[in-house]
């Protein structure tokens, strides 16, 4: 049987021109349609939309957001720049400085900033309003800050060589114009990626490994385990807050919570397009050289 890194870059370059020119799409995502996966135990499609999706990972990637009371989607290289809260100066200390990826929230006295390098180290810091002090609070990995009924919050992990681990954090001040220190309120099944906080206070925080409830009571209940799905990269909920929208690499997910149900969605069916042609050409291709490709290894 050939090596298959083979047959992964022919797949890769057969596909990539099928994706040069998206469609138009809708951006309310109440006008998409759900998207049926290949079964898990189905090796020749499977290996199909793993190789179509690795290959769109970074340009098919949405975000979700609510206007209007209307859940819209677009992909993230079309969206524009984020309106959060951000330092005017770009806040570094010792060998960490601002990154896409780092974390802000305006505070009373200044600016909390959680610089975050994955396995190569984060921390917690507060910088004045100019920048010109800091000092740092923790090694917490933040991933978003949050504000909470009754102050500051944060979702902080990391998942890195098969190992995961998170949690929610408190930022608070030890005493007025004191310090702020940081302290473990709730750990996490899985490092967390997105976090949704509802009007009674309740917390909605996705992984790559599951979504989790959070109630006031500090409660983790886990709501579903194990979706087939890539990394979440944003989440609102619906106006009614009865569904958890998640953008994530090439779909929108639509999370029903009192039902528990995980639906994928699409703008349409020629968003497919790519991956039809994945397995077709997987398909010709091990017919051309008699051969059966090798299974690509479970997603559990």
């Amino acid at each position: 049987m050939r090596g298959p890194s083979l047959v992964i870059n022919f797949l890769g370059a057969a596909i990539t021109a099928i994706g040069a020119a998206l469609p138009e799409y809708p951006r309310e995502v109440r006008q998409w349609q759900e998207v049926s996966l290949p079964s898990r135990d189905d090796e020749y499609r499977m290996t199909a939309w793993f190789e179509a999706a690795d290959h769109f990972s970074k340009s098919w990637e949405w975000r979700v957001f609510v206007e209007h009371d209307q859940v819209y989607a677009q992909l993230s290289s079309e969206a524009q720049p984020s309106h959060r809260d951000r330092p005017e100066f770009s806040p570094k200390a010792e060998e960490f400085s601002t990154q896409p990826n780092t974390a802000f929230m305006r505070v009373s006295d200044g600016w909390l900033t959680g610089f975050n390098d994955g396995e190569f180290g984060a921390a917690l810091y507060w910088f004045s309003r100019d920048g010109q002090q800091h000092y740092k609070i923790s090694d917490h990995q933040v991933v978003d800050f949050f504000s909470g009924v009754d102050g500051i919050y944060a979702i902080e992990g990391l998942g890195h060589m098969g190992v995961s681990s998170g949690s929610v954090i408190r930022i608070a001040l030890a005493q007025p114009g004191g310090r702020w220190q940081a302290s473990t309120v709730v750990k996490l099944p899985s490092d967390p990626c997105t976090v949704s906080t509802r009007r009674d206070g309740t917390l909605f925080i996705t992984s790559p490994r599951c979504i989790v409830s959070v109630g006031r009571d500090r409660r983790v209940t886990t709501l579903l385990q194990d979706p087939w799905w890539y990394r979440p990269t944003s989440a609102v909920l619906s106006p009614d807050e009865q569904k958890l929208y998640i953008g994530m690499e090439y779909f929108v997910g639509e999370f029903d919570i009192p039902a528990k149900t995980l639906r994928l969605l699409l703008p349409s069916d020629a968003f497919l397009e790519p991956f039809r042609e994945a397995e077709k050409r997987l398909r010709d291709y091990e017919a051309e050289h008699n051969m059966r490709f090798y299974r690509r290894p479970s997603t559990k």
